[in-house]
């Protein structure tokens, strides 16, 4: 029986956490071949999960040898503790060697000055390897650079592709919008297709799917794992307040510093002596809250963010998907998206503070009143549902593959 090929491309995070049940399914069909190009930490995620993925230092060729002086001279000083030295060498000498080769050294220069890691679009470089593989079906999800890059790719090589959307697209759809990106795109709910739609994409190349990463969070061991949780702290009986940061970067404004942050929650423990909290950094990040008493715990990364959710009876986020994930499980969110990247507000997920003057009040009246997040407006199907959702799409363009 001839397979068919699937190419995945995928950072970390919850970019990788969409791929991995979609993957992880196909794989048990035993009718295709798949491949991940996994980038940042999710490398160590499809590892775990059983898979051979392959990154950018995979993608050397003879004669790169400028962009393997650009690669040592832009990782210098990385620790190489959640990605590899190699990798980022790999990463950034060639993803930059693109850049110059493609706007020349002093343009080059300065759009990776303006932008960092923003100004990359390495089309080329990550077309060596359907070049080398010749998939099928490219599978990313909607992050702007090498996966965005992995799809404008498969199109210049007539290779039909498959983007997930992974929350609002309030930005990527400046590309998921365009019909020419993508043979079809998948969103998490009916909300998201009409803003698409609104952009110009064509509602025929839409599916509504949900977001797989989001299957787990109603299983019986994500629900379960909460409860161990709160028993393992020794809080069983305790209110909790859960706190998840996104990713953020030194200066970035669009957050109040996480110092101003904890001087509330401090106030509200030193207020109520039945109040606990839990601190989530992004997974991507080192996060050092500094000196904390026994009434906080600081999440680690290698436990489950589900296990965090369910154990909590408020989350708090900016603008982190988590936030998402704990208004389908049913719990009170407040969010400060000043911003407006991601409208929980709007869509009734949370309570929305337009800075963090209003914090405490918000978290008080949310522990008080505990308001369950409004779901209709997003038009998501129900969770738990996703991955047989993409499956299905994936499956329709394998289908045309063959006919065609």
């Amino acid at each position: 029986m001839t397979k068919y090929r699937i190419l995945f491309t995928s950072y970390g995070a919850s970019h990788v956490n969409m791929v991995m049940p979609v993957m992880r399914v196909l794989r048990q069909r035993g009718d295709v071949d798949l491949r991940i190009l996994a980038l940042t930490t999710a490398h160590a995620v499809a590892e775990s999960a059983g898979f051979e993925p392959v990154g950018f230092r995979d993608l050397w060729r003879p004669g790169d040898d400028t962009a393997r002086r650009h690669g040592k001279r832009l990782a210098a000083g990385m620790d190489g503790n959640l990605v590899s030295l190699a990798e980022s060498e790999a990463y950034l000498g060639l993803s930059y060697a693109e850049l110059e080769a493609d706007a020349g050294e002093e343009l080059a220069e300065k759009e990776f000055a303006d932008k960092g890691r923003a100004a990359f679009l390495p089309v080329r470089t990550v077309g060596r390897l359907i070049d080398d593989w010749k998939p099928d079906l490219v599978v990313t999800t909607n992050s702007p650079r090498a996966e965005r890059a992995m799809i404008l790719a498969a199109g210049l090589r007539g290779v039909p592709s498959l983007a997930m959307g992974d929350l609002f697209l309030d930005f990527e759809w400046q590309w998921m919008a365009d019909n020419g990106f993508a043979t079809r795109v998948t969103v998490l709910g009916e909300s998201v297709r009409r803003h698409l739609i609104a952009k110009g994409r064509s509602p025929a190349t839409i599916a509504v799917t949900g977001n797989p990463a989001l299957d787990q969070l109603v299983s019986e061991a994500a629900v379960t794992s909460g409860t161990a949780l709160r028993t393992r702290l020794g809080w069983q009986e305790r209110s909790i307040i859960a706190w998840t940061l996104p990713a953020v970067t030194a200066g970035d404004t669009r957050i109040a510093p996480v110092a101003d942050k904890l001087d509330i929650l401090q106030a509200m423990l030193d207020r109520d002596a039945n109040l606990r909290i839990i601190l989530r950094a992004h997974p991507n990040q080192r996060m050092d809250f500094g000196r904390l008493d026994d009434r906080y715990h600081v999440s680690p990364r290698e436990e489950s963010v589900h296990a965090v959710i369910h154990a909590a009876d408020v989350l708090f986020t900016e603008f982190s998907m988590v936030g998402l994930e704990a208004a389908l499980a049913g719990k009170p969110v407040v969010t400060n998206s000043s911003d407006d990247a991601i409208p929980y507000g709007p869509l009734g997920l949370s309570t929305d503070i337009a800075t963090i003057a209003d914090l405490d009040a918000a978290l008080t009246t949310a522990l008080r009143d505990r308001p369950e997040p409004r779901l209709d407006l997003l038009g998501a199907p129900p969770t738990g549902t996703a991955t047989a959702n993409v499956i299905k799409e994936i499956d329709r363009l394998l289908l045309r593959q063959r006919d065609d």
